[in-house]
């Protein structure tokens, strides 16, 4: 008879019970790490919320009624999506929003927020349908994957947000962008760098800026509609030196703006800022007038011609 070889021999008896337990016990082992979430996994969302004076329950959304609402965050958005719904509701958001989404819904909102902080996912406003006042502190993104982005959304919307910056990514997705969208919109920002961009999108726009590509580069993208570009106030929006483009899109688009570089373009703008006037000649001072209540000083009288001289006799 062949002799069992070792590789199959069998336990029996208390062995092989002993065996089979140490077997199921080392299995547990090796898969409970595997469900465990490790480095790099979605984090617990984070908030401290009230709707109407009422705290929030945990979770990744906090959501407002039917009617007008006011949301009062008093934290750190991070990985929650803050939702007004219907009605006119005041969205406040006092911490930074981190990966995170606050949106108004329909009707006329009012969502300020502080400095959109993507970090494993985008940060975003919106405010939906509706005329919504948007204000946010600042808009800094970086790639498709990372990007900061405020959506007025359909309505004509007021915007009004800090510097804008960073580049986006693949089929110029994410970055840093404020955008209009639908309506006759008026968007406030300050430094425009680092390829941001704002957009009107369609409608007369008003896009003011505090500056455009003083470092590296940014975008001003008005889109159709009889649209206005200028600086704060409507002063001269110096672009550049440092590859800033002012795009007005189709229509009769008024820009106040100036280049300063070669590096830098303007581009269908109808109406740009004239010329200054020709300042006068201040070196010549103008006669002055006598005081007042004091006669006028009359001139010298001039010297007699001296006489003939006479013929000799």
């Amino acid at each position: 008879m062949l002799a069992t070889p070792p590789s199959r021999r069998r336990l029996r008896g208390s062995a092989a019970l002993a065996a089979l337990l140490a077997g199921a016990a080392a299995a547990s082992f090796t898969v409970a790490p595997a469900q465990a979430a490790g480095p790099g996994k979605a984090r617990v969302p984070m908030h401290q919320c009230w709707i109407n004076g009422v705290a929030a329950p945990p979770g990744d959304i906090v959501s407002g009624t039917p009617n007008d609402d006011h949301i009062f965050c008093d934290s750190d958005l991070e990985n929650v999506t803050v939702w007004g719904g219907a009605g006119n509701d005041m969205i406040e958001v006092r911490g930074l929003v981190i990966d995170s989404a606050v949106m108004g819904g329909e009707g006329d909102d009012v969502i300020r927020a502080k400095h959109l902080v993507p970090q494993n996912a985008s940060s975003m406003v919106r405010g939906n349908r509706g005329n919504d006042v948007i204000k946010v502190a600042t808009v800094s993104g970086e790639g498709a994957a990372h990007g900061a982005v405020v959506h007025g959304d359909d309505g004509d919307d007021k915007i009004t947000t800090g510097s804008v910056t960073g580049a986006p990514g693949k089929f110029n997705r994410g970055g840093g962008i404020v955008t209009g969208n639908d309506g006759a919109d008026t968007i406030k920002v300050g430094t425009i760098d680092f390829s941001g961009r704002v957009l009107g999108g369609s409608e007369g726009d008003t896009i003011e800026a505090a500056a455009l590509g003083p470092e590296s580069g940014g975008l001003i993208q008005a889109g159709p509609g009889d649209d206005r570009i200028s600086g704060p106030g409507g002063a001269i929006l110096t672009v550049g030196p440092h590859w800033g483009m002012v795009d007005a899109g189709v229509g009769k688009d008024t820009c106040a703006v100036k280049s300063v570089s070669t590096r830098t373009s303007i581009s269908a703008c109808e109406i740009l800022p004239k010329a200054a006037p020709k300042q006068p000649d201040q070196s010549k001072q103008p006669d002055q007038p006598g005081q007042p209540g004091q006669a006028a000083q009359p001139a010298a009288p001039a010297a007699p011609a001296n006489p003939a001289v006479r013929p000799a006799g």
